[in-house]
Order: structure tokens, then sequence, then C-alpha cells
């Protein structure tokens, strides 16, 4: 029983992402002919994220050492989730002003844009102390509004993931075939032309 009511306060524990429901509120301000209904932004901070990596503690299989790995150097995790009821024109979509803002002041950069017919996101990150500090992904489409940003040590989560050799990462094992070679060579040669 007492593991249960914990478990309940832990959940109970995340606050209402005020920026996260912005950069909704600016969206649903620019596509009048797409309604963004019901959802939610929660932020969970250093106690709620703490707790878990406690918890994680406890239990004796791979997703929680994987876990663990990536808790250690999180500092925040903010996530939102809004039905989308309507028409979603993915390449009359723009990026929501609340992210022009934080290119523009905020010291953010702009990774990528992705857009079709009924789906369009965007994918921002701020650097700091010489790694990746935050990263923040937008996705809408005709049914959802998804939005997530991380902060952290990024750099260091990446790193501990692959020491560990618990995934098994394309670019960090023997291709199994010549074709997927190719794709993280250019996905390699990508990362590396990006500004």
């Amino acid at each position: 029983m007492r593991i249960l009511l914990l478990a309940g306060l832990l959940a109970l524990s995340g606050c209402t992402s005020y920026s996260l429901t912005r950069v909704r509120n600016d969206l649903a301000r620019d596509l009048p002919e797409a309604r963004i209904g019901e959802g939610y932004a929660v932020a969970f901070g250093r106690f709620s994220l703490g707790a878990a990596r406690f918890f994680a503690g406890f239990a004796d299989d791979e997703d929680a050492e994987l876990a663990r790995l990536v808790l250690r150097d999180v500092r925040k995790v903010q996530f939102g989730h809004y039905d989308v009821e309507g028409e979603v024109d993915g390449a009359r979509v723009v990026m929501p002003a609340r992210l022009r803002r934080y290119v523009e002041r905020d010291g953010w950069d702009h990774l990528a844009t992705f857009r079709d017919d009924g789906e369009a996101g965007w994918v921002l990150y701020r650097e700091g102390r010489g790694t990746v500090t935050d990263l923040l992904v937008v996705v809408l489409n005709e049914e959802e509004l998804v939005l997530a940003r991380l902060s952290g040590d990024l750099g260091r989560i990446v790193e501990n993931v692959a020491a560990s050799g618990r995934i098994e990462w394309p670019g960090f094992r023997e291709a199994a075939s010549e074709d997927e070679a190719d794709a993280v060579e250019a996905a390699v040669e990508a990362v590396h032309g990006m500004p």
C-alpha cells in the first residue's frame, strides 16, 4: 500500500510546463482550421527525476539500467500532448513564434524542420559548457500535437549509453549490410555538415 501511495505522489509531482503551453497556444492561433484541444503539458524536475532514479535502482533488468544511465545526467523533462481535430496542411505550417524567439533571442539553434501533407515538426537545441544542454521537439499532425523538452548534459547521456553497450546503434557496431553501412555514413556526413 505504501508503495502505491508513493508512486501516486510521484506521478502527481510534475508541474505544468508553461513554456510548452505557450508553444501550443502559438500553433492554435496560427492554425484556425485545426482545433488543438484537450491535453496537458507537464514538467518533471530534480525531485521527480531523483525519485525515478532511486526506484530504477531497485529494478534488476536492462530497461532499468538504461533508465539509470539516462537519468543520471537529466536535469528536467517537459512533455506535452494535445488532441488535434481538423486539417493540418504541413506545407503551410510555419514555425511557432515562441520557437522563433528561442532561436533569435535565447541562444537556441534550429536543427531541423520536417513537413509533409498532414504533419509538421521542429527540432531545436541549445549548447552550453561545451555540450548540448537542451533539446526541444515539436510534432504536429491531424490527430495530435506532441511537445518534448529534455534538459541536462545530453552529450554525456549519449556517451554513457553508447559506452554501456545496451543499445546496438548502427554507428557503434559492424554494419549488418552494405546498405546499412551506406545509410550510417550518410547520416554521419549530414550531422557533420550541420551548422
